[in-house]
């Protein structure tokens, strides 16, 4: 019987602040799987290969968006052509934006016990199915630029990186678009840019923000991407086309996973885009920053369609 493979990464701030956790998990996990820490993101590539190997049915990751999406991209390198585990998100994280998309809840210890216990009992498992984004070799769930980047960005910067953090922000954001601060301006720079979704170009070529994600939220319960399971295979895209003050008169309507108007967020599902940029596209894939690799152009397509258990 391979079991349950799980994924410890101690640097997110749950653990670190709770670091008896990921002993609990090996604990709780016993006999059933492996559970291990990483120290480094390259530590990763050694075990995903070491869970391929034992063929485990499930890869339970302990640690918060960043996290999953480092280890699912080790993930698909290993496996290559091999079908994939089930997985397993077990909220270690502050925001934990897929987990909570995908509406699973408890904490990292309650979710390993129903996790062991089920799957000991021969019990099924509820699960929905996800796909994710594959940006440059990097697979995750969340894809952004523009303000969205500049918006994670100063989440992150905090230390704290709690919830409360991110409602400051966003309050920040706000007020700051409606009263065309120095932040405003800063955060609102526009992108100059060529864009084409599943080969169509898109009729614009200047964004205060490109966005793509196959989960509906962006924490916080904001769902802007309320088309992302629209149809297997595709994700959701969103482009920011108005200025600070339009796009937050549009924010309540987001948050409530309603269409807005055309004149301020153009909005569509696709399969692949291409980004061709005037500068380095910098950009956030599941709250880890990067600069594209290829300079003035990024790709994003579909990677593997994950099944992901949710109690």
């Amino acid at each position: 019987m391979p079991g349950i493979g799980v994924v410890n990464n101690p640097h997110s701030r749950k653990n670190k602040k709770n670091p008896d956790w990921m002993q609990s998990l090996g604990h709780i996990v016993g006999s059933q799987g492996t559970s291990v820490a990483t120290q480094k993101i390259q530590d990763l590539d050694e075990m995903m290969l070491l869970f391929k190997r034992q063929d485990i049915d499930i890869l339970a990751i302990n640690g918060g968006d960043g996290s999953n999406s480092h280890a699912l991209t080790a993930m698909v390198k290993a496996y290559g052509e091999k079908p994939l585990p089930r997985i397993a998100l077990l909220r270690g994280g502050t925001m934990n934006i897929a987990a909570n998309s995908c509406k699973i809840k408890g904490t990292p210890a309650g979710l390993m016990m129903n996790l062991v216990q089920k799957f000991r009992n021969g019990t099924p498992f509820e699960t929905v199915w996800r796909d994710t984004l594959e940006v440059e070799g990097r697979y995750g769930f969340v894809f952004g630029n523009g303000f969205i980047h500049g918006f994670l960005e100063a989440v992150y910067a905090d230390d704290k990186k709690t919830v409360w953090t991110t409602t400051k922000v966003f309050g920040r954001v706000f007020g700051s678009a409606l009263t065309g601060s120095q932040f405003a301006k800063q955060l609102f720079s526009r992108i100059h840019a060529r864009v084409w979704a599943d080969e169509k170009p898109l009729p614009y070529t200047t964004f205060a923000a490109l966005a793509a994600s196959t989960v509906e939220q962006i924490g916080m319960n904001f769902k802007p991407f309320f088309r992302s399971q629209e149809r297997p295979h595709s994700f959701h895209l969103l482009g920011a086309i108005c200025s600070p003050i339009r796009f937050a008169s549009a924010l309540p309507r987001l948050y409530t996973a309603r269409k807005v108007s055309e004149k301020k967020l153009i909005e569509l599902v696709a399969s692949k885009v291409r980004i061709v940029s005037d500068q380095p596209v910098v950009y956030t894939l599941d709250g880890e920053n990067f600069t594209s690799k290829t300079g003035n152009s990024l790709n994003l397509q579909t990677g593997p369609r994950l099944e992901i258990v949710v109690r």
